[in-house]
C-alpha cells in the first residue's frame, strides 16, 4: 500500500495489541495528517468502540470534526508511522516534542461518560472546562 496512513488493517492491528477495552460508547478518538487538517479536507482515522473493543475506520474530513469525536489527535506523518508501531505508549512523547497536536472536543464529565476519561488522563491532557 503506497499510503501507510490508509492500511486500516495496520491500524486495527495496532488498536488489537493495545487491548484497550470499554463497555461505554459513542465517543470516539480521530486522527488526522497535518496537512488535511490544514487544508480542512482529507481523510480521517477514527478509533470507534464498539462490541468487541475499539475498531479503526476512516471517514471524509471537511473541516470540522464530527460530533462524536471527544479526541482529535492531528499528527505528521513520522509521528503517525511511529504511533501505528509503537501504539499509545508512543503518543505522550510525541505530544512533547509537538509532533502530536491533542484537541479535546468534550467536557470531562462527557468524556467520563463516553470512557476516554483515563485515556485522556494518561495524556497528562488538560480537559476544557465548559
Amino acid at each position: 500500500m503506497d499510503d501507510a496512513f490508509l492500511d486500516r488493517e495496520a491500524w486495527q492491528r495496532m488498536l488489537e495489541r493495545e487491548g484497550v477495552r470499554s463497555s461505554a460508547q459513542g465517543i470516539a478518538v480521530g486522527l488526522l495528517r497535518r496537512d488535511d487538517y490544514r487544508g480542512r479536507c482529507g481523510t480521517l482515522l477514527v478509533w470507534e468502540q464498539g462490541a468487541c473493543g475499539l475498531h479503526a475506520a476512516f471517514r471524509p474530513y471537511a473541516g470540522v470534526a464530527p460530533d462524536d469525536l471527544g479526541l482529535l489527535l492531528v499528527a505528521d506523518d513520522p509521528a503517525l508511522a511511529s504511533l501505528r508501531e509503537q501504539g499509545f505508549a508512543s503518543m505522550a512523547p510525541l505530544i512533547r516534542r509537538r509532533r502530536l497536536d491533542p484537541y479535546i472536543l468534550k467536557t470531562m464529565d462527557q468524556l467520563e461518560a463516553g470512557g476516554l476519561a483515563d485515556f485522556v488522563e494518561d495524556l497528562a491532557l488538560n480537559p476544557p472546562h465548559h
